[in-house]
């Protein structure tokens, strides 16, 4: 009766992985919650499952997030005022996935990657909206809080992420007197992030990132990216 009450229970946990991860405003209020939450899903799955040590393999791999966790480099960089659930949410997918435990949607070959790679690259310094993303690399392997791209390779490397961030406002409606509220379904990318040793070595900012992160006079301390022509 103990097994299988236990092999339900891992049923039950697997069974809602992919909202957690697709969903996981509904789990945690901040990155850090999620980060939390996400690291003792994933130990109870290895446990019953005897597969401590590689739970041990992430968590080493985690620790290049620095003392604050995974959700620790977002917050440095875009401050503490904007959430990073679905951000956090993606770097827990990418390792659920690596064990076997998430199922996606799609995988990229070896061509398609390199596509994949050199198109992101290319977001660097420029404005460019999720749908705008989609049309050029196609479908996400998995969404995150409906606004972050996940890319999975079909050889189990490093996934690619595609971060946007929404801005829903009250908009004044003319004539009327009054403010409606507008949603944001195709927002802004801010980030790449691809596969490297660090954080910041595998982070593309787009235009709209480097304001969120350095302001509207970015360009005077951090202006590699622009033409020769506009630095001048």
């Amino acid at each position: 009766m103990a097994v299988r009450s236990a092999t339900e229970l891992r049923q039950r946990w697997l069974d809602s992985l992919p909202w957690m991860l697709t969903r996981p405003e509904m789990y945690a209020t901040s990155g850090q919650a999620f980060d939390f939450a996400a690291r003792a899903l994933m130990a109870d799955l290895c446990f019953l499952d005897e597969r401590e040590p590689e739970f041990e393999d992430v968590l080493a791999g985690l620790r290049a997030y620095g003392t604050l966790g995974v959700a620790g480099p977002f917050v440095a960089m875009f401050g503490e005022d904007l959430s990073c659930t679905a951000e956090v949410a993606s770097v827990f997918a990418e390792q659920f996935h690596r064990l076997g435990y998430l199922d996606v949607e799609r995988v990229l070959d070896a061509d398609e990657w390199q596509r994949l790679i050199a198109t992101v690259r290319g977001f660097g310094g420029r404005d460019v909206r999720l749908s705008e993303v989609v049309a050029e690399i196609g479908p996400a392997s998995l969404v995150m809080g409906k606004r972050i791209l996940g890319y999975a390779p079909a050889d189990g490397s490093g996934w690619v992420f595609v971060d946007c961030l929404p801005r829903h406002r009250d908009e004044y409606v003319p004539g009327k007197g009054s403010f409606t509220w507008r949603r944001d379904d195709d927002p802004l990318a801010r980030a790449v992030r691809t596969p490297a040793t660090d954080f910041e070595a595998g982070l593309v900012l787009t235009l709209y990132g480097k304001v969120l992160r350095w302001g509207t006079a970015w360009w005077l301390d951090h202006d590699d990216d622009l033409p020769a022509a506009q630095r001048a």
